[in-house]
């Protein structure tokens, strides 16, 4: 399971990259399913939990505020960067068994990639629909996302101040991607 959500992490994060990789400027202003962020918040916060996760496995570096701006002139290269160092840091023998240490506590490491690929595939998600881009993922891997948050993400993790929303309700018939992004708290 653990080269599994590796290789799960790699394929989001390849399809993010070639998002980002067609942005134009004007791109960059454009409001995301996110409340309050525009495409280069967004981006900004992925650059952002690619380099708070590669310090936790690594116990190098850190994750800058989200003041700091990461995305430059550069999008697509500031984020394979820090993808390219996460994606070594998950493959480093040990990586999935070892303790992995977030801002928002110790996991395992098998666990800390689903959190890290759960987070990726739901802002990909919020990335292709800000930017009028196709969802470019095989819905497996949603699926996938769908079913490690399950279990994970309760009501004590939703509400105002809170990572997530208020589920929002979803036809069981909907693409997978959109049953995330309501259970997640987005309007699919």
């Amino acid at each position: 399971m653990a080269m599994d959500v590796v290789g799960m992490c790699q394929q989001t994060t390849d399809k993010a990259a070639e998002i980002m990789g067609t942005l134009q400027p004007a791109d960059l202003e454009r409001s995301t399913p996110c409340e309050g962020w525009t495409v280069r918040a967004l981006i900004n916060h992925m650059i952002g939990v690619n380099m708070g996760f590669t310090a936790g496995v690594t116990g190098e570096g850190s994750r800058p505020g989200p003041e700091v701006d990461l995305v430059g002139n550069d999008p697509a290269g500031a984020y394979g960067r820090a993808t390219g160092a996460m994606m070594a840091a998950w493959r480093q023998p040990g990586a999935m068994e070892k303790t992995v240490k977030l801002a928002a506590g110790e996991m395992p490491g098998a666990a800390a990639a689903g959190v890290f690929f759960v987070d990726q595939v739901q802002h990909l998600w919020d990335l292709a629909k800000a930017t009028g881009r196709p969802y470019p993922l095989d819905p497996g891997l949603a699926n996938a996302a769908l079913e490690m948050s399950r279990p994970r993400i309760g009501p004590d993790r939703r509400g105002p101040g809170k990572p997530f929303g208020q589920e929002v309700a979803c036809a069981d018939n909907a693409p997978a991607q959109d049953r995330l992004a309501g259970f997640l708290g987005r309007q699919p």
